[in-house]
């Protein structure tokens, strides 16, 4: 959607401030929640094969390939990418292990990010990306198809009812006030109206919240409905999500989070429980070899 790609190119985010250790602890735990839904954490994905599909500033990329994961990072904003690239660079220097790409979800072709099954991912993450798109269900189907057999995908998502409140306000600051960001920001900071809506919140996300030009609205069970769709099962998902969904219009979180894996045939179950036993053989013997080894 190129309102949105031309707001992002102008307005980068997240601005993630991670210049105290107790910030970047903060961003540290909220990964791990996040990466706990899958039964994942940064301290075991050394190695894997990630995607960072809407990558924007680059905060989770970093932080993911800081943990051993081979990282390939997309975004269809030249603006986001450059500031991704830089806060890489500022990070690992030369010897970044993030492939970054420019893409867009929904018009771009995909498949030449995993053209072989061995280059297929292990993980995706999208997270705060589909709401933002045309077609949030295609974007997903898209993405699930760069995984491989064991491969997992986390979504990130608005609620239908917790961002209620500022869909509304949304709506009434585009109609009364103004659709231009910069229009927006004064009349939050001047107005009476404006200030009571901005108290304590931070410009990056009073920008995110109230000028992003487009974002739509989901429930847990319209994803699991996807998962169905595309033979994914539902792995864990966020305590936000959980219960009556109108009720939700009370959270103060808006965005909720949900993790699935690939449903495998019961030939392709079979294969992969071959190949970990033939794993668990080799190890077996590599030990009995060092036993005997030792012993001599």
């Amino acid at each position: 959607m190129q309102s949105v790609k031309l707001f992002y190119n102008k307005y980068n985010y997240p601005k993630v401030n991670q210049f105290t250790p107790r910030q970047r602890k903060h961003h540290v735990n909220i990964m791990n929640e996040i990466l706990g839904l899958a039964g994942l954490s940064l301290s075991n994905i050394k190695n894997k094969r990630i995607l960072d599909a809407g990558c924007g500033t680059g905060d989770k990329s970093v932080l993911l390939a800081k943990s051993g994961a081979i990282v390939t990072a997309i975004d269809f904003s030249e603006g986001q990418l450059k500031e991704a690239k830089l806060r890489a660079q500022k990070e690992f220097g030369n010897k970044s292990n993030i492939k970054f790409s420019q893409k867009d979800l929904i018009k771009d072709d995909l498949s030449d990010l995993a053209k072989t099954e061995k280059e297929k991912f292990d993980l995706i993450i999208c997270l705060g990306v589909l709401h933002h798109t045309e077609n949030p269900k295609l974007g997903f189907n898209k993405l699930v198809k760069l995984l491989n057999k064991k491969g997992i995908i986390i979504l990130g998502l608005y609620h239908k009812y917790s961002r209620l409140k500022y869909k509304l306000f949304r709506s009434f600051i585009h109609l009364f006030v103004s659709r231009d960001p910069e229009r927006i920001m004064l009349w939050l900071r001047k107005s009476f109206i404006g200030k009571l809506l901005s108290r304590g919140t931070s410009e990056p996300t009073l920008y995110d919240r109230y000028c992003v030009p487009y974002e739509s609205y989901h429930t847990l069970n319209e994803v699991i409905g996807w998962f169905n769709n595309a033979s994914f099962d539902l792995i864990g998902y966020s305590d936000n999500a959980k219960g009556f969904a109108p009720f939700k219009i009370l959270n103060r979180k808006t965005i909720f989070f949900v993790a699935g894996r690939k449903r495998l045939s019961k030939k392709e179950l079979l294969g992969l429980l071959k190949d970990e036993e033939k794993d668990n053989q080799f190890l077996v013997e590599i030990q009995r070899k060092h036993r005997s080894v030792t012993k001599w």
